[in-house]
């Protein structure tokens, strides 16, 4: 399995593959595809299986908050510089299904928009996918203002920072940049008391808090995040 950005060459590939993932209204067409990897093909992702295209994820960088149906064909909304990453499609082969090849081309897509500095990911989904994207940090927003297909759509919102004190408050291991350096935030909870560290791309800690809770550590943590940034 290979993951790559899109070129001008998949352009049938990637039409097809979004025609057996979506209702004909939902779907994107050929010269919506055409548009989007003339313009912003850096966040156009997919996963090719000896020579198919088999996942894709693909979206525009833009500076509003919120994911709007103009965004879809009007590329007077991208923004190369914008904030938020605006994810329009999230697609698999249903051959490929539930095999974990979405999952870590999403993990990817997160990894690599953190690595450009942007603040965090918005996309909308129906509501039985919601707990799906939850698993990567997700946050519903509730029912969004896009009619996009005459389905009903829920918002929902990856803001990293918001995401890296969550995983503070609980330990979890998160990846983060600062001014294009890796960091790993990680934990874990000993006889002699909670320890939160910090790590750089060596493997070396750089920063631990200890104290009986959890909280305590991400309060340090916080205070520790802000004279990076």
């Amino acid at each position: 399995m290979k993951i790559r950005n899109v070129v001008l060459s998949d352009l049938e590939s990637v039409t097809e593959l979004e025609s057996r993932c979506f209702t004909l209204a939902e779907a994107a067409k050929r010269n919506s595809f055409e548009l989007r990897i003339n313009k912003y093909c850096d966040t156009f992702w997919v996963v090719e299986d000896e020579g198919r295209i088999i996942s894709m994820i693909n979206g525009m960088p833009a500076s509003k908050r919120d994911l709007c149906d103009q965004m879809y064909e009007d590329t007077s909304l991208f923004a190369p510089d914008g904030e938020w990453l605006m994810l329009f499609g999230v697609a698999t082969d249903t051959e490929y299904r539930r095999k974990g090849n979405v999952s870590r081309l999403m993990s990817f897509v997160i990894e690599e928009t953190k690595k450009r500095g942007r603040t965090g990911i918005v996309l909308t989904c129906k509501k039985e996918l919601i707990k799906f994207y939850s698993r990567f940090g997700f946050v519903n927003e509730g029912v969004s203002d896009s009619s996009h297909g005459g389905a009903e759509w829920y918002q929902m919102r990856l803001s990293f920072q918001d995401e890296l004190f969550r995983c503070a408050e609980k330990g979890e291991e998160c990846s983060f940049y600062i001014r294009n350096r890796r960091y790993l935030l990680y934990g874990w909870n000993q006889c002699d008391g909670i320890y939160l560290n910090v790590g750089d791309e060596e493997g070396n800690i750089i920063w631990q808090a200890a104290e009986r809770e959890w909280k305590e550590c991400a309060e340090k943590f916080r205070v520790y995040y802000s004279s990076l940034i």
